[in-house]
């Protein structure tokens, strides 16, 4: 099992374009945020504030959020890419030969899975840290004790094995290079919108929220929020009224509410 998983990641590393692929989603969240997300959650928190100017809590607080969705994407897109090379196996005729070998079809389909799993943690906990320090400053990389860490690498694995889960269905139905390039756009894309990292489950109508919470992802990135912004929320709504916090957690899915309004 070790020797075929260790295949698996050097087929895989030797890839650059599919490796590339795992980041598409990521850079397209970037520029999005650049260009006009972050400044209109930023203008919200100030009308809410009732200020005009925005402190440094907030804009790293807001940081913060944006990190918790970048994080949901890469679990969902690094787990998906890496299941690249069982497409890939498939597509060259090798899993034919699989089955001839001693080795059982059992044992070759487990260890892409547990060689996806195993690299979207990885992938997804160096994304969560680097974009910390390149969003907030290394120094922010102290604010978290190590019980806040384990809390994160729980919900990263929690993630992608949820993200493993949802895409092995699909790729049974994929067996070419191309088709799989063209699905993981159309999944990085579409995991982007469903768990509200490019919409916020506040701006949407309500049946589409109650579709967006029902998403194990979205909730997914609800966790990685109450991790990640706790201290930031408090600093940022520190005087403000109870009722302007909890209308933001819930606006921006800090917090999640089914239709009868629990939480």
């Amino acid at each position: 099992m070790f020797e075929l998983i260790s295949r698996n990641r050097k087929v895989y590393t030797r890839d650059r374009l599919a490796f590339f692929m795992s980041f598409l989603s990521v850079i397209i969240l970037i520029l999005v945020y650049q260009v006009f997300l972050g400044q209109i959650q930023i203008d919200a928190i100030k009308e809410a504030l009732g200020s005009d100017t925005a402190s440094s809590d907030t804009i790293k607080m807001v940081n913060y959020w944006l990190i918790s969705g970048l994080t949901t994407i890469v679990s969902m897109t690094s787990t998906l890419g890496a299941f690249g090379v069982m497409v890939s196996d498939k597509e060259k005729k090798l899993s034919e030969d699989f089955k001839v070998s001693p080795i059982s079809n059992f044992k070759v389909e487990l260890s892409y899975a547990i060689f996806a799993i195993l690299f979207g943690i990885i992938l997804t906990m160096f994304s969560c840290v680097f974009a910390i320090g390149i969003f907030n400053g290394f120094s922010s990389l102290l604010d978290y004790s190590a019980m806040d860490y384990l809390k994160i690498f729980g919900i990263v694995s929690l993630s992608t094995v949820l993200s493993a889960t949802i895409v092995l269905p699909i790729l049974a139905l994929i067996r070419t290079s191309s088709a799989f390039s063209t699905l993981s756009t159309i999944v990085g894309t579409f995991i982007g919108f469903i768990s509200g990292v490019y919409l916020s489950i506040g701006s949407v109508g309500e049946t589409l929220q109650q579709v967006m919470t029902w998403f194990p992802m979205t909730q997914v990135n609800a966790l990685l929020k109450q991790v990640l912004m706790k201290d930031s929320i408090s600093q940022v709504f520190e005087n403000a009224p109870s009722s302007v916090v909890n209308e933001y957690k819930e606006s921006y899915g800090v917090v999640l509410q089914n239709a009868s309004g629990a939480q």
